[in-house]
């Protein structure tokens, strides 16, 4: 009778805790670079960031060579001036090179400001998209690639999510 009972007890266990075992929780991943890069809007942001660098880092290539002009004049003048105006002539070249760093140093924290926001914007905007095809899909968990050693490429909704945000976000 013992022996039955434990085998009853034994049988019980194993019914109740195999179904969750074998359990199809629907697992995905997706390229979030990819999806930044190939979609329309995402291609957007990154031509507008990229050319505001380039416009802000074509000022700053001309200062850099307007400033190496004045180094280059101060050095050949080192020996032809007095030592007062040349320690004139150096403190204020400090002041400008001083000067430049800092608007320098400005609009590359400008910048990235900037594109973190534009980045963030872009994010909420197919979130809710992401979100939607999921549901829709009964999908469990979307993972990032960038944080799976190996899956299958049948897993990948990358180019999927690419469709549906080129065709949602102008």
């Amino acid at each position: 009778m013992k022996i039955v009972k434990r085998l009853l007890a034994i049988f019980i266990v194993l019914f109740v805790l195999t179904p969750s075992s074998f359990s199809q929780d629907q697992i995905v991943y997706l390229d979030l670079d990819y999806v930044v890069v190939n979609t329309k809007a995402g291609k957007s942001i990154l031509n507008e960031l990229e050319n505001s660098k380039n416009i802000a880092l074509s000022k700053f290539e001309k200062k850099g060579k307007e400033l190496k002009k004045i180094e280059e004049e101060i050095n050949k003048q080192k020996n032809i001036i007095s030592e007062d105006e040349l320690r004139k002539k150096l403190i204020e070249f400090r002041k400008e090179v001083s000067t430049y760093q800092k608007n320098r140093q400005t609009v590359i924290n400008d910048f990235n400001k900037k594109k973190k926001s534009e980045f963030d914007k872009f994010f909420k905007k197919i979130t809710p998209i992401i979100e939607n095809y999921v549901n829709e899909n009964k999908i469990d968990f979307v993972l990032d690639k960038k944080n799976i050693f190996v899956a299958s490429k049948k897993k990948n909704i990358t180019q999927e999510i690419i469709k549906i945000i080129d065709s949602k976000i102008k």
